[in-house]
Formats: structure tokens, C-alpha cells, sequence
């Protein structure tokens, strides 16, 4: 029987240990893992986590797919990511967002995934750019900003600021915005308690979600 810091033991592992045994395994011995990364986070149920838990995996993935690029968490599919994210606590994704690494491979590549969701028979002849400020960021005023651009029927994601005039500009925090893009809430409902603010047109950034086809969590 392998022990539980082989790879060969992965497969079979869960949580905790599968989570300590990425940890302790020589990033470069992946070439020869027999499990994908979408098996891996699949494998994983945050809800029997500590509150570092989703911190230690994403981690752990991110020196991983510096060795093994095919085990980057842009891999995972869409599915499997929006039931992470679903299933992981706000103490959970907090504890993500408090590393400076870690918070901008999670946004990245949740904005990334926006714009390869976007529907392109309902953005049409649209055009038009959207801001996004995520709260307690490194950027000016202590945000991160990214901006969203409809036009040509898709959507084209950039991070950082352009010289574009937003239509509407949309400040959140990391975790409520993570809740939108995996359908747990809805901009009115975040707008009406408080977490979202809107500056410029309000009844755009209400009906954002509609523009995309975003992944459901599994039951």
C-alpha cells in the first residue's frame, strides 16, 4: 500500500490529507501524478475544513502549477470551481483573500472565467465597459480593479484600469463578488443590503449576471 506522501496515494485521498499530501510532495513529482487537478479540487469538500483549509489548497495548487502547468487552477472546470467557491465558508474565502498571491490567482482566474462565459447572442450590438473595484486591494484607494468590455458580441476581461469610460462601476468585496459569479446572490440583492455600491448606470450593473452563461455549483 503507498503511504499517504506518494503519489500514487492521491487518488484515494480527501481533505485533510489530500490537502497535507500535496503539501509535503515535491511539486516536479506531478508530471507523473495519475489524478488531474479537477479530480483534486472535486476531491475536496470545504465545509469539513478548518478555516485555512481553501487557503492551504489554493496554495498548494499554485506552487504545483509552476512545476506542472497542466495542474493550474485554470484546468478546473467551471462546475467544480463554482462548487468550491459555493462551498467554501466567508471565514474560508477571507482567509484567501489576506494573501497577497493568492488573491490575485483567485480573482484572475474568476474574472477569466467571466469573460469565457459571456453570451454572446445576449450581448449583441452591446458595448460598453463595466469597472469592478474589489474592496481591500493593493491598487489606489485600496482597491483592485478590473474592467469588463462588451462589444462584438463578447466580452473582453482586463485587469487593471483603462482610459474607456465605464458605463457603470461596480465596488464590492472579493467574497460577495465571488457569491454573484457563482449565482449565490444577485447584484439587487447586494445593492438593496448594502454590499455593492453602483456609480453610474444603476439598472445596467442590475441585469450584469444576464450577459453570461455562468456555471451552477453541483447539488
Amino acid at each position: 500500500m503507498p503511504d499517504n506522501t506518494s503519489i500514487d496515494a492521491l487518488p484515494a485521498l480527501r481533505g485533510h490529507r489530500l490537502i497535507e499530501t500535496l503539501e509535503t510532495i515535491e511539486p516536479t513529482e506531478f508530471k507523473h501524478a495519475d489524478i488531474g487537478v479537477d479530480a483534486i479540487v472535486r476531491a475536496i469538500d470545504p465545509t469539513q475544513l478548518d478555516k485555512s483549509g481553501v487557503r492551504r489548497l489554493l496554495d498548494a495548487l499554485r506552487e504545483i502549477s509552476a512545476a506542472v502547468p497542466s495542474l493550474s487552477l485554470g484546468d478546473v472546470e467551471s462546475a467544480t470551481f463554482a462548487t468550491l467557491i459555493a462551498t467554501s465558508s466567508r471565514a474560508q474565502l477571507d482567509a484567501v483573500f489576506a494573501a497577497p498571491d493568492l488573491r490575485g490567482v483567485l480573482l484572475d482566474e474568476a474574472f477569466r472565467r467571466m469573460g469565457r462565459h459571456a453570451r454572446g447572442d445576449r450581448v449583441g450590438q452591446l458595448r460598453a465597459v463595466v469597472r469592478w473595484r474589489l474592496t481591500g486591494g493593493s491598487g489606489d484607494g485600496g482597491y483592485d480593479r478590473y474592467e469588463c468590455h462588451f462589444a462584438d458580441g463578447d466580452c473582453s476581461v482586463y485587469p487593471g484600469v483603462t482610459d474607456d469610460t465605464p458605463r457603470s462601476t461596480i465596488t464590492v468585496s472579493p467574497v460577495d463578488f465571488l457569491r454573484l459569479i457563482t449565482r449565490q446572490t444577485t447584484p439587487a440583492v447586494l445593492f438593496v443590503t448594502g454590499k455593492l455600491n453602483v456609480k453610474g448606470d444603476l439598472g445596467f450593473a442590475a441585469g450584469l449576471i444576464r450577459y453570461f452563461d455562468l456555471p451552477s455549483p453541483r447539488a
